[in-house]
């Protein structure tokens, strides 16, 4: 909130220069305004369909054919339909049709002709003036034309949507008629596809007799479970043959069927015994033989011929008594044995055929089974076959059908006149001008001249070093309290004009008998708190300065003594500033004789104090000598002041300011303190902090620091008390009371 009120308070005082500067911006946006020329804007709307009939037909056609939508391109930099077409139709084809149509028509004769000409040969302007866009989440174009005649701008927006949609109805028949000669062309292509695909099917199910896969799958199944199950019965069978027959096999000493079999047949024979008994002589007659003579001998000789023609003749009758003669070949004998040999012998035989039927039977299931599982394994691969080709003839099948209908529709869509666009808002004769927009220009002048206002108030207070706040006076000294604060003085309390003449006095005096107003109560305050500052009587002299001249420095002495006579104390005002005086001005008294004439000796003290109210005296400053310093720094000074200082309950020096002469600063070593006078608005902070750099060297005392000339509407903080004209003096103790409360805390932080 402090930092809002000062900047309102720098607005208060600049108030001048910022409200010519916005009253300049303001005018020169309102006359900018009314000599632009009026632009009149006119506005339509296009609706396209989501989807493009012949395009559609062409795509689902194509892809039939090839696999591939060609009949309707997709954009290559990810574009949406919507922004394609508006740049279609802001297109210079476009652009200079609607143009020349225009330039021909409706305006060869009128002023707007020459326009147009420039637009058709200059596009760059146009196209400026010229604005598509499409609506967001919508499939609408919107056209829009600025120009300053009214009837132009329409008629630019309607003739470019009319020459759009035209252009669009003629591409859409010249797609479907490069559609219907696309279809017809491919057409006899897929039907000889379909008749290959048929073909490849037939010879498939042929070369590897397919007829129906499931379900022959389902029945290979089913026959592989029945032959397990047979192998499986023959196998236990043959487990019981072999059983069986080991049992045999051990009644005839192990030996195997086939010798066991075949003994049994030497022994049933008649002939193969005479033929075995033979051959046993022979083989005795041989070995007696071979005790007498040698193996060359020949009686042995003749024995073992005879031996090897028994021996053929056995082999030929066991042949025949298992077979038969040669007739007979490929039986079996008939056999008629005898005795339990022979009924063991025939089981045995009997067995062992068993057994060896069973293995054939077995082993011929196996095979079977091993086909099956062949022919089952065999079965994904052809059925992915079939379906693959099943596949390609429905598809190839489904295309030619497609392609068929398609055929049928684009040929309808040929004849059609609608197109993928229409006008949706047509546009109308623009009432009011786009532009200028007065009303707003005007107030965005206002605005603008508030802000460039309220800049420069803010840079000359910037650029202005002058201290322009008490609050600011008070951050620039704070070792200094705040004695009092002397308000701006109203025109009412103000002296009346002198004669003319006379002299303007400087100051004005404000205490003059019952004053009772603001400004008669601020310096009350201020000999209230000096008051409280002496309340041992200890201070006599006071010396009253400031930092450069126009501070208002004399007219506070001068309050300031008139406020402590009227308490009834002896008060004396000296008029120190011999190189501009002032108080004979404000008290309009002569200056004939006063301080210079006491000091160098022309007059005594007496001669030179005149009483100009009650218990209230005045020594100006007499005739300004050549080098008033001299006779500040003299003997007679300091004896002055200390004769004066006896005779007087107070004295009030009126000293030159501080930047000026060392006057002040001499005055002040032999006075009991200083009072700072600081007018905000004229004080600037050089000399301020050049006169705070004096003080401190010269150690004077500082008693307070009195603000003259406050604006009490321009301060962000003043603590006062406003008497108006019936406030009685009954009340000045406790307005002293508090006052003296701030200032004696001043004095303590300091």
């Amino acid at each position: 909130m402090d930092e809002i009120a000062q900047y309102w308070l720098v607005l208060k005082r600049r108030w001048m220069p910022a409200a010519l500067v916005f009253a300049l911006t303001t005018a020169v946006a309102t006359v900018w305004t009314f000599k632009q020329q009026e632009i009149f804007q006119a506005k339509g709307q296009v609706i396209l369909k989501k989807t493009n009939k012949t395009s559609a037909l062409l795509s689902s056609a194509t892809n039939a054919a090839s696999g591939g939508a060609i009949g309707e391109l997709e954009g290559l930099t990810g574009s949406t339909p919507v922004n394609t077409q508006a740049e279609i139709l802001k297109s210079l084809t476009t652009i200079k049709g609607a143009l020349i149509e225009l330039r021909d028509g409706k305006y060869a004769n009128r002023p707007e002709r020459k326009r147009l000409d420039k637009f058709i040969n200059k596009n760059e302007s146009f196209v400026q003036q010229l604005k598509v866009s499409s609506i967001k989440n919508t499939d609408l174009l919107e056209v829009t034309f600025q120009d300053p005649s009214r009837e132009l701008s329409r008629d630019v927006v309607e003739k470019i949507m009319e020459i759009y949609i035209r252009d669009d109805r003629t591409n859409q028949r010249r797609e479907a008629e490069a559609a219907r000669k696309f279809v017809a062309q491919e057409l006899p292509k897929i039907e000889n596809e379909v008749k290959q695909a048929e073909n490849d099917l037939r010879l498939f199910k042929e070369q590897y007799n397919v007829v129906d896969l499931p379900t022959e799958s389902v029945k290979a199944v089913e026959t592989i479970t029945s032959l397990n199950k047979e192998i499986t019965s023959a196998s236990a069978q043959l487990a019981a043959e072999t059983s069986r027959l080991e049992g045999l096999k051990n009644l005839f000493g192990g030996r195997d069927a086939q010798a066991t079999i075949q003994s049994g047949l030497v022994s049933e024979s008649p002939g193969l015994q005479k033929s075995l008994k033979e051959l046993q002589e022979v083989e005795a007659k041989i070995a007696t033989e071979r005790t007498r003579f040698s193996d060359n001998d020949p009686s042995i000789l003749n024995l073992k011929e005879k031996r090897q023609a028994l021996v053929e003749i056995l082999q030929k009758r066991f042949k025949q008594s298992l077979v038969g003669e040669q007739q007979f070949q490929g039986k079996l004998v008939e056999l008629q044995p005898s005795g339990i040999q022979g009924n063991l012998i025939a089981d045995y035989a009997k067995s062992e055929a068993q057994r060896t039927s069973l293995q054939k039977q077995i082993a011929a299931l196996v095979y079977v089974v091993d086909a099956y599982k062949q022919r089952m394994n065999a079965l994904p691969k052809l059925e992915q076959q079939q379906n693959a080709l099943g596949r390609k003839l429905e598809t190839t099948r489904t295309n030619y059908k497609t392609l068929l209908s398609k055929l049928q529709e684009i040929e309808i869509a040929e004849n059609q006149t609608l197109g993928n666009s229409r006008i949706l808002t047509h546009a109308e004769l623009p009432q009011e001008a786009l532009s200028p927009k007065k009303g707003q220009n005007i107030a965005i002048g206002g605005f603008l001249g508030l802000f460039l206002g309220a800049a420069t108030a803010f840079l000359l207070d910037g650029a202005d070093k002058r201290i322009k706040t008490s609050e600011e006076a008070k951050s620039l000294l704070p070792g200094y309290p705040i004695l009092g604060q002397i308000p701006v003085f109203e025109k009412s309390r103000q002296l009346p004009k002198l004669s003319k003449g006379a002299a303007r006095a400087p100051g004005q005096l404000v205490l003059t008998g019952m004053t009772t107003g603001i400004e008669g109560e601020s310096f009350r305050m201020l000999q209230t708190n000096l008051q409280f500052l002496n309340a041992d009587d200890s201070l006599k002299v006071v010396v009253v300065s400031s930092s450069q001249s126009g501070e208002g420095k004399s007219t506070v002495a001068a309050n300031l003594a008139l406020a402590v006579a009227e308490l009834g104390k002896r008060v004396l005002l000296v008029d120190a500033d011999m190189r501009k005086p002032a108080q004979h001005l404000i008290w309009r008294q002569g200056n004939y004789e006063g301080l210079s004439n006491v000091l160098s000796g022309q007059c005594d003290r007496k001669t030179a104090t005149t009483e100009i109210q009650p218990n209230l005296f005045l020594v100006t400053a007499g005739v300004v000598p050549p080098n008033p310093v001299v006779l500040i720094d003299s003997v007679q000074m300091s004896t002055s002041i200390a004769q004066w200082s006896q005779e007087y309950d107070l004295v009030i020096i009126d000293a030159p300011p501080l930047t000026v002469a060392a006057d002040a600063a001499i005055l002040g070593t032999q006075a009991g303190g200083l009072v700072f006078v600081l007018r905000p608005g004229v004080a600037d902070k050089e000399s301020v902090e050049y006169a705070q750099e004096i003080l401190n060297q010269s150690k004077l005392k500082v008693l307070g620091m009195v603000l003259n000339g406050v604006d009490l509407d321009k301060q962000s903080r003043y603590n006062h008390y406003y008497y108006s004209a019936q406030t009685t003096r009954g009340d000045e103790g406790s307005i002293g009371s508090k006052l003296l409360t701030g200032t004696t805390t001043n004095r303590t932080r300091s």
